[in-house]
Order: C-alpha cells, then sequence, then structure tokens
C-alpha cells in the first residue's frame, strides 16, 4: 500500500503551488496606419509524462517479477486456491529495474512571441515575428545505479562499485532536465487578384536542451546520459532542432477560361525545405568494464566538404575511446547535421455542387513533384562497417486521386 510508505494513492506527491499567469497584447498606432504590434507572455505546466511509466509496472518502489510454476508429479504443488506457493517462489527481475522520483518537481513551460505586421502596397503584408520558449523540470530518464567507473575505487573482482548494490540498471525518471528555443521569422503574403493568392515564409530558430525525449530517442539522438553524475553534461542541440527553413504556398483558380465549370478548378502547391537534424556519433562495440566509452572522442569538426550518401561525416575526427583509460568521450551530443530536405507537392481540385447541402469534391494530388531523393539520417556508429553512410531515403513520388463527399 502507498499509505504504508507515507505516500497518496498516486505514489507521486502533487505540487499546488503552480502559478500560471498569461497576457498579451495587440496594439495599432492612431492615425488609420496599416501597421500592428502583437506580443504576449505565459507559463503554462504539463502533467506527468505516460511515456515510459509502464516500466514501473504500477509497482512501488521498484518492480519485482514472481514466477509460480507448476510442477507435473505434483497437481497439488500450485493450485488456484494456492496460487502462490512459498515453495515454488522463484524472484526475477531484481537486477535491472525502474523506479521515478516521488517528490517531482512541476515541469513547465514559458512561452513569448513578439509580431509586427505591416500592410506594404496593395494586398501584400509583411510579417516579422521572435517567438521563444523555456522549459524548465522537463522528465528525463537515466541510469541512477550506473557504475562508477573509476580505477581508484575498482573492486577486488575486478568490478565498479554502485549506488545500489542488489541491482545493476535502475532506469530513473526524474523531472530534472531544461530546455530553450528561440526563432526569428519573416513571412510575405500576397493576392494579387481574387484569383490567385502567394504566400512565403523563412525561419531562423536553434532549440537546446538536455534530453529530447523522456527515455527514448527521436532519429539518432543519444537514448540516455552517458554520465548519470553529470547530467548537465548532455546539454546540447535538441534532436528536433531544425536551423533554417522555408515555406512557399500558392492557391490559383485560373477564371481564364469563358465556360463557367472549367473556371472552378483549383490549383494550389505547397514547396517545403529545411536544414538536416542534428545526430550523436556513437560507439556500437563497446565494453564499459574495460574502459571503453559509449561516445567517441571528438578531435576535428567531423563535417566533410562535400558529403555523399557513401560518406556523410569524417568518421577519423572521432576516434573511440582507447581501452583502460576509464573516461567518457568528449564528442557531445547532437554535433552533427544530417541531410537537408526539399519537396514540392502540387494538386488540381473541383467542387461539384449536388444539391443545397451535398457536394463532391475531386482531388488530383502529387506529392514530391520533383521526384528529389531526400535522404534519411546517416548510421551513426562510428565502429563499424559502414559507418556514416546512409541507406535510406523518405518517399518517391506519389500521384494520388480522390473523391470526397460532402454532406
Amino acid at each position: 500500500m502507498a499509505s504504508a510508505a507515507g505516500l497518496p494513492a498516486t505514489l507521486v506527491r502533487p505540487d499546488t503551488n503552480d502559478f500560471a499567469p498569461r497576457f498579451g497584447f495587440a496594439w495599432r498606432p492612431r492615425g488609420g496606419t496599416k501597421f500592428v504590434l502583437r506580443g504576449g507572455y505565459g507559463i503554462f505546466y504539463g502533467t506527468s509524462s505516460l511515456y515510459r511509466l509502464d516500466e514501473a509496472s504500477d509497482t512501488y518502489p521498484f518492480s519485482i517479477n514472481e514466477t509460480y510454476s507448476a510442477v507435473t508429479s505434483n497437481p497439488l504443488a500450485l493450485t488456484v486456491s494456492n496460487a502462490f506457493p512459498e515453495a515454488r517462489r522463484r524472484v526475477g527481475g531484481i537486477t535491472s529495474t525502474n523506479g521515478q522520483d516521488v517528490n517531482q518537481a512541476s515541469q513547465y513551460i514559458q512561452s513569448w512571441s513578439l509580431t509586427t505586421e505591416r500592410e506594404i502596397g496593395r494586398g501584400s503584408v509583411l510579417e516579422v515575428a521572435f517567438a521563444g520558449s523555456k522549459g524548465t523540470n522537463l522528465p528525463r530518464r537515466f541510469d541512477l545505479n550506473q557504475p562508477d567507473r573509476r580505477l581508484e575505487v575498482r573492486q577486488a573482482d575486478g568490478t565498479f562499485p554502485r549506488l545500489f548494490p542488489e541491482f545493476q540498471t535502475i532506469n530513473y525518471i526524474i523531472n530534472g532536465s531544461n530546455s530553450i528555443y528561440n526563432s526569428g521569422s519573416v513571412t510575405v503574403k500576397r493576392r494579387f487578384s481574387k484569383k490567385l493568392f502567394v504566400r512565403g515564409a523563412y525561419t531562423y530558430a536553434k532549440s537546446i536542451d538536455e534530453s529530447s525525449n523522456t527515455g527514448g530517442t527521436i532519429a539518432a539522438g543519444f537514448p540516455s546520459a552517458q554520465d548519470s553524475r553529470n547530467l548537465h553534461g548532455e546539454r546540447g542541440r535538441s534532436d528536433f532542432d531544425i536551423g533554417h527553413s522555408l515555406v512557399g504556398a500558392f492557391i490559383w483558380e485560373p477564371g481564364i477560361a469563358k465556360n463557367a465549370i472549367l473556371r472552378k478548378w483549383q490549383l494550389a502547391g505547397t514547396t517545403r525545405s529545411y536544414t538536416g537534424a542534428p545526430f550523436t556519433p556513437k560507439v556500437a562495440n563497446v565494453s564499459l568494464d574495460l574502459g571503453e566509452a559509449v561516445r567517441p572522442d571528438r578531435t576535428a569538426s567531423g563535417r566533410l566538404d562535400a558529403p555523399g550518401a557513401d560518406g556523410w561525416f569524417d568518421r577519423a575526427a572521432f576516434p573511440t575511446v582507447p581501452r583502460g583509460s576509464f573516461r567518457y568521450g568528449s564528442s557531445g551530443r547532437n554535433v552533427l547535421d544530417g541531410p537537408g530536405f526539399f519537396t514540392f507537392d502540387l494538386s488540381f481540385s473541383r467542387r461539384f455542387a449536388i444539391t443545397e447541402h451535398t457536394a463532391m469534391q475531386f482531388r488530383w494530388e502529387t506529392f514530391n513533384l520533383s521526384n528529389r531523393a531526400n535522404f534519411n539520417l546517416p548510421l551513426t556508429q562510428v565502429d563499424v562497417r559502414g559507418g556514416g553512410t546512409i541507406n535510406t531515403a523518405r518517399g518517391a513520388r506519389v500521384h494520388q486521386l480522390g473523391l470526397r463527399l460532402e454532406f
């Protein structure tokens, strides 16, 4: 029972002092100017992440698995009325387990924005915006029981001490990670006529955190802390950080045909282009007990002048930590960029009215019209054959026809 340990039924003590102010404003100077200024700030609290909490198996404080097996020669050794006999009890799963802090601080994010809009000429609007956010007490997972692999504390049997010697890995979840995000964007919108609308936007952004996911990875990031005693050492670019992005779109209704039916067709297109996501060079074949590290050292930038699918980064710049060094690799988290992305999508559609409240829409759509090869992230292991190469890509050009009934 949770009460026996002095805890509420939820196992985690709630924080009832969360204060979340929010405000915003919009200002337009007098005199009918075509300029407007908007801004806002707010604090938003989050709830406990359900991701990875299934590992705790709804037990306190750690999950311990017990099994009770039947005996062929003695059917009465395990029965429905005596389903957990002490003689048949086998304990397993106690060497590696999971848990979470019962005094979790509330996770929250501060968000702010400032936007200016100005009408330029007739039918054109220029927008310049700044947006940012700061995450505090975000959830993260790490090995609470990571061995202290220093030669001076090495034990006589060759092993290294753990905080809880009865266990091995303890995947522990705490609200102890932080993040910061800032972005600037420029957007231009133009309506040339009632039949043609064009929009383009460019964004430059930077996102930095200490963990981008509660316990797993996004794409080719790093799943946990290299050093559980130095969680802030994982501070780096977020797994989802995208530096530069450019988006464009248009909608055009030709309106040049004399036949009214032909004038109701619509042509629309969208293009997206952005720089690659970051990734972390790692070591695949590693023996921690022999003094190696899961991340390599970094002796140079590791970037190539002409990267390609057969070699995206310089593996020679990331040597593995020598055996017997008993130290962590100097290479940081998410220090390299993956391939960029570009696509142009096009659609051709027409809406046919059937009755006053019923209509049929026909659509022909093409995704990745130019059939450009958009590569995925490279193989990040520096000590394996094929490390640094790319062998997968995103989808090729796709055509799609569709009918939609509206009623």
